[in-house]
């Protein structure tokens, strides 16, 4: 299964096919379901790099959703952190709009996660 997360994450951010992300999104959660993180990984890698190259508001808007839930399941995972460079970066190229972030996200972001390094500082 790892190959193919990594083909997901890959494949998708030049030929999005929405079958194929339904998939994705579909094992990614059955393999966090049992324990198995790699597919998340790879989903919030594909969101955060994804939604770089070509923005779509749709995967914007899971994206937001993932990380609230797992946020209130108490698994901030490395979905936030990818959330967290999508925006960073994101802010460095001055001709794309801001774009409106989950109040809870933006928050934490402002309070607890203000760089890279704070996620690493993480027990």
């Amino acid at each position: 299964m790892n190959t193919l997360y990594r083909f997901w994450s890959y494949f998708l951010r030049d030929m999005f096919n929405h079958s194929m992300y339904n998939e994705f999104r579909k094992y990614a959660l059955e393999g966090d379901a049992a324990d198995y993180n790699y597919g998340m990984e790879c989903l919030f890698r594909f969101y955060s790099n994804g939604l770089e190259k070509e923005f779509r508001k749709d995967l914007y808007e899971d994206f937001k959703q993932f990380i609230i839930d797992f946020y209130h399941k108490g698994h901030l995972s490395n979905g936030l952190e990818k959330y967290w460079a999508f925006h960073h970066y994101r802010g460095v190229d001055n001709q794309k709009p801001a774009l409106k972030k989950h109040p809870a996200l933006d928050q934490l972001l402002k309070e607890q996660y203000r760089s890279l390094g704070e996620f690493r500082n993480q027990p």
